[in-house]
């Protein structure tokens, strides 16, 4: 019976992790950037990609631990930047609505 070790299960836990990122920002970032519907259109298509890649990793390919430390560095600052970004699109956003001023 093949046992995993720690690398290998933290390396696919880290790339699902990243691929939910990379599926999250189409719906929690795109929306609040004013782009045009066919960009936004292929936005999506190359995050979908990259999800599909990691979802590869996470599945076929056992990394080491230098590849599963950089993905875990990696899964860290794809949400840390997805939920920073939003709440200052958001923010941005309501300033526009309310008629405020410029970023901060």
């Amino acid at each position: 019976m093949h046992h995993a070790h720690a690398d290998t299960i933290l390396f696919a836990v880290a790339n699902l992790v990243i691929v939910a990122g990379y599926l999250a920002v189409p719906f929690l970032v795109l929306p609040y950037l004013p782009l045009p519907r066919h960009v936004v259109i292929l936005g999506a298509g190359f995050f979908l990609g990259c999800a599909g890649t990691h979802v590869w990793m996470a599945c076929e390919s056992h990394g080491g631990w230098f590849w599963t430390v950089w993905h875990l560095a990696q899964a860290a600052c794809t949400w840390g930047f997805i939920l920073t970004f939003r709440r200052r699109l958001q923010r941005a956003a309501g300033r526009r609505t309310r008629g405020g001023g410029g970023a901060r």
